[in-house]
């Protein structure tokens, strides 16, 4: 079993905001599975997929992205998996729009969400799918940036890399890390 946690913001305001895009890919991964459902649970959402042999639980923590650790953590322990059995897919400031990278045992780069995940959990052994946002050309507006929704003019590649997102999640769970970087890391 593996549980996949996508990082962001409950509520309808943050809904389409760049710092929810692991809510956004993890509900596109849903769909693709025939997954009807995420009911509350682990202080978030979950719904089961499976993926080649596979089961899987995605989840979206309903604790806000700075206390999203709470809610993986607790998956963790109640299903009895270790931080290497994690996949979370996040924004990442420090991509450019559209690009993805996959990884391991990353630090948190400043990510809150992470940064709680790694604290609650005691490790950093997790693999992690990085969703771009670009920067601000404001660097002290980050915050403001994040919690914006893109704009009409990013949505199509945004939608391409939630796509890739879901293709780059499959192929780590079926294949392993290796497989998954050489497709996807070198992607531009």
């Amino acid at each position: 079993m593996r549980l996949i946690a996508g990082l962001g913001n409950p509520g309808k305001e943050y809904r389409k905001s760049r710092h929810n895009l692991g809510f956004r890919a993890v509900e596109l991964l849903a769909r693709k599975h025939h997954a009807r459902y995420f009911w509350p649970r682990y202080l978030g959402r979950v719904s089961r997929i499976s993926i080649g042999e596979e089961e899987v639980l995605l989840l979206k923590p309903h604790t806000y992205m700075n206390m999203s650790g709470k809610s993986v953590s607790q998956a963790l322990r109640k299903l009895n998996l270790y931080p290497d059995q994690l996949i979370v897919i996040h924004d990442d400031l420090d991509l450019k729009l559209g690009q993805l990278k996959v990884g391991f045992s990353l630090k948190s780069a400043g990510h809150k969400g992470l940064e709680s995940i790694i604290q609650e959990t005691g490790s950093k052994d997790f693999f992690r799918i990085r969703l771009g946002i670009g920067r601000p050309q404001d660097q002290d507006d980050v915050v403001a940036y994040v919690l914006q929704a893109f704009a009409r003019e990013e949505e199509a590649q945004v939608e391409k890399m939630l796509d890739s997102a879901c293709e780059a999640v499959e192929v780590l769970v079926k294949y392993g890390l290796e497989k998954a970087q050489n497709l996807f890391n070198a992607r531009k």
